[in-house]
């Protein structure tokens, strides 16, 4: 159990989640899965947890801004989602992080054979890509490259 908390941490590091995430109760939970959202039993036990936990709020802000399911600051999906409502689209944390791949991939030096292979596309549509994000970015008068 020692190395799942351990690898829960790690992951965490290398997702660049916030730090006071580790601070909270439910970090060592013997149950992983408990905050996955799923299971009507394991919810009402996590949100138990949250009720007195030291980060809850800050958790909940986070998930509220970030995640689309699982148990965050003893809030489930439902309680999130009456929460954004009226405010800004919501983009999930998985989803911010697959554009902004995107959008290094269409901007490197990478072969579009290659591109097209990765996304299961043409290299026509590659291009297409391209060509749409370099004036897309030229409309808003500024360039990642800078003029030689």
């Amino acid at each position: 159990m020692q190395s799942e908390h351990s690898e829960l941490l790690a992951e965490i590091a290398a997702m660049k989640w916030p730090t006071f995430l580790s601070d909270g109760d439910c970090v060592g939970t013997p149950d992983p899965k408990l905050f996955d959202d799923e299971d009507r039993k394991k919810t009402v036990e996590a949100k138990k947890i949250c009720s007195e936990c030291p980060v809850k709020q800050k958790c909940a802000q986070w998930g509220i801004d970030n995640e689309d399911s699982g148990i965050w600051g003893g809030m489930d999906h439902k309680d999130r989602a009456k929460a954004r409502r009226g405010k800004r689209k919501f983009v999930s944390m998985e989803k911010r992080r697959e554009n902004l791949e995107w959008m290094q991939d269409i901007w490197s030096d990478k072969p579009a054979a290659d591109l097209a292979i990765k996304y299961g596309k043409t290299e026509r549509t590659i291009y297409r890509w391209r060509d749409k994000e370099r004036k897309r970015v030229q409309n808003l008068g500024w360039s990642p490259f800078r003029p030689s």
